[in-house]
């Protein structure tokens, strides 16, 4: 999260853009139905931890462009879009205690790597919903393995386009790190996140806020 190239102005702006939506998401998650549920609060709590250790570990060599699994699709899937930010607000803000001079770059990297994939993925199932069959198999391969890969697209091309449209990088370190690094990962995140999400739905479908069995699972007679 190295921000010491970011202006004053890039800092405020990511800062407030990021705080306004943090501010949405709390103000309508459901906390009715969520504070009364223990089950609930402890598997997002599993999930928080879950993405900080993901967050936490990175490849790149370009300061600013070191990429990670963000395990943003299947946070969505299962929590819904509020609490999906809020727990990567949180991931973020832990991250940023260990290294303090990592404050600046808040803002930017909750929108780029929180709000981004976040509201994609949460778009996305809902077209998927709304167009194409209610089907197991729709379900996995299209929201989350196909919206896992682009989200993880979506949210390094917003990181990258932010630094580089606030002049912290060279087109050189861009065209460097994308190639080598970014399209590599968006293999793995897929996998991870239809790892998470297949354990859930089978064994745990109740931790699922957009899965419905009776939906997706229910029997139907042939014509």
């Amino acid at each position: 999260m190295d921000a010491h190239e970011l202006s004053a102005g890039w800092i405020v702006a990511t800062w407030a853009g990021a705080l306004v939506l943090l501010a949405w998401a709390v103000a309508t998650a459901p906390w009715r139905g969520w504070l009364g549920d223990s089950e609930r609060q402890h598997v997002w709590m599993g999930s928080v931890v879950m993405a900080l250790a993901l967050w936490a570990m990175k490849a790149g060599l370009t300061p600013g462009l070191s990429f990670h699994f963000l395990l943003a699709t299947a946070l969505t899937l299962m929590h819904g879009w509020q609490l999906a930010l809020i727990g990567l607000a949180i991931v973020l803000s832990v991250l940023a205690l260990m290294q303090p001079d990592h404050w600046p770059a808040w803002g930017l990297y909750l929108l780029a790597e929180g709000a981004v994939p976040v509201l994609f993925v949460t778009w996305l199932h809902g077209l998927v919903q709304r167009r194409l069959p209610h089907n197991y198999f729709v379900y996995f391969f299209v929201t989350v393995f196909a919206g896992s890969i682009v989200a993880f697209n979506l949210a390094g091309a917003a990181r990258i386009g932010l630094l580089s449209l606030a002049g912290a990088l060279t087109s050189a370190d861009l065209a460097e790190e994308w190639l080598a690094f970014l399209p590599m990962m968006s293999f793995g995140e897929p996998f991870l996140n239809g790892i998470v999400m297949a354990v859930a739905v089978v064994y745990f479908p109740h931790w699922v806020s957009s899965f419905d069995d009776r939906l997706y699972l229910a029997r139907r007679d042939p014509p």
